[in-house]
């Protein structure tokens, strides 16, 4: 056997992997190459291989650096990637840890503005046919930027003068830098929550692609695309674009031309209010004439005075069949009144007090106040009472004499 040392296989890959990790080339190396195999794992880290004509290299990305990629790698996508070889110990695999990855020949910004853009487009999110109609007359506009750019002073000046009635809610918010995407979509959610505000401007003043990047967020793009509110973007200068803009419902090229557009200009709507009523009123008082001359022309045809005549004979009629209709009338009510006075009198003499107003007594038994029609009824002691038209007596009964017929 050989005199040298024998070593595991651990200790070689630790060998290996502690020359790499001490190479000034290799600890800090930038690659350029074609991505392929490309797979974002659960846990957030990627793997994916480098490879141009001859060679292949694996590679992988930790979650920590995976969260500051501005844009998703893909395969066949021409990169940069900048980081540290080193060998993974379980495989014996050396293997390129990233760190950053660029797209070769243009900007990772871009890269991803770029990405965004196509993703969202086939979402529909650009649609002209989903984008809702600016409302012509706010009554309440809200505005999601920072409090103190100049793009909030202008919006704020130009809204102000152009129509003084409108009320404005300014929600504050970072415009670049880290968190600024999200406290952007808040702004707009915050307006859909309440429900306060008619439309909302979103923006800022202009920039490099760097500052204006939160409006290249996906969690803006989202937020503007999912507002019931009307949103209008207003970033940067009039050659910016960002995604903002094409989810918008309408895109100002300025902060500046945004409080334009969001409210008419007072003064030239009450400009246009009076000339639009002088000539209804020209239309309705020539309307009116023509009308009137009309009516004169047809009043003077014989067709509409026969109309006319024939108007007064049905009026006419009506008087007279009107007269009748009275005259029957009054004589059911008179022949009613006599046939009602007939049957008062009837009445009147079937009625018991007039008999008794005539000398006629009416007899009753105490006991039981019942009347007495006939003899049969009473007995000798027994006591009754007689009603005559001014009261009543009390009587014994002595004697009774039943009629012979």
């Amino acid at each position: 056997m050989s005199s040298n040392k024998v070593l595991t296989v651990k200790q070689v890959n630790d060998y290996i992997k502690n020359i790499m990790e001490n190479d000034i080339l290799l600890s800090h190396i930038s690659v350029k190459g074609e991505i392929s195999n490309f797979k974002l794992h659960s846990s957030g880290h990627a793997y994916f291989t480098l490879k141009d004509s001859d060679s292949r290299i694996k590679c992988v990305m930790f979650k920590s650096n995976c969260m500051k990629l501005k844009f998703i790698p893909e395969d066949g996508l021409a990169v940069i990637v900048r980081g540290h070889f080193s060998v993974y110990d379980r495989d014996g695999q050396y293997q390129l840890y990233a760190e950053d990855i660029a797209p070769e020949g243009t900007g990772a910004l871009y890269k991803a503005y770029e990405q965004l853009k196509k993703k969202l487009a086939a979402e529909g999110c650009f649609d002209s046919d989903i984008k809702k109609k600016i409302p012509f007359l706010p009554q309440n506009v809200g505005i999601v930027t920072s409090p103190t750019g100049a793009a909030v002073r202008d919006i704020i000046s130009i809204i102000k003068r152009r129509c003084p009635i409108v009320n404005i809610i300014l929600y504050p918010v970072q415009v670049q830098g880290e968190g600024s995407a999200f406290e952007i979509s808040e702004g707009i959610k915050y307006f859909n929550k309440e429900k306060n505000v008619d439309v909302i401007i979103a923006g800022r003043g202009g920039g490099s692609i760097e500052e204006l990047w939160a409006f290249n967020e996906e969690i803006v793009a989202r937020a503007i695309y999912e507002s019931e509110i009307p949103v209008i973007s207003a970033v940067g200068h009039e050659t910016d674009f960002t995604i903002a803009d094409f989810t918008a419902d309408i895109r100002a090229a300025t902060p500046s031309a945004a409080a334009e557009l969001v409210v008419p200009d007072i003064k030239t709507l009450i400009s246009r209010l009076s000339q639009a009523s002088y000539q209804l009123n020209n239309a309705i008082n020539n309307f009116i004439s023509e009308r009137k001359i009309k009516i004169e022309y047809i009043s003077r045809d014989s067709a509409f005075r026969k109309v006319e005549q024939k108007i007064m004979n049905y009026n006419q009629t009506l008087d007279i069949l009107n007269r009748d209709l009275e005259n029957k009338l009054l004589e059911l009510l008179k022949n009613n009144k006599n046939k009602l006075i007939m049957n008062i009198e009837k009445l009147d003499i079937l009625n018991p007090a007039s008999a008794i107003l005539r000398g006629y007594a009416v007899i009753r038994k105490q006991e039981n106040k019942s009347i007495i029609s006939s003899v049969d009824q009473l007995e000798s002691g027994s006591i009754i009472e007689i009603e005559l038209k001014d009261g009543t007596v009390s009587a014994s009964v002595e004697a009774k004499q039943k009629k012979a017929f």
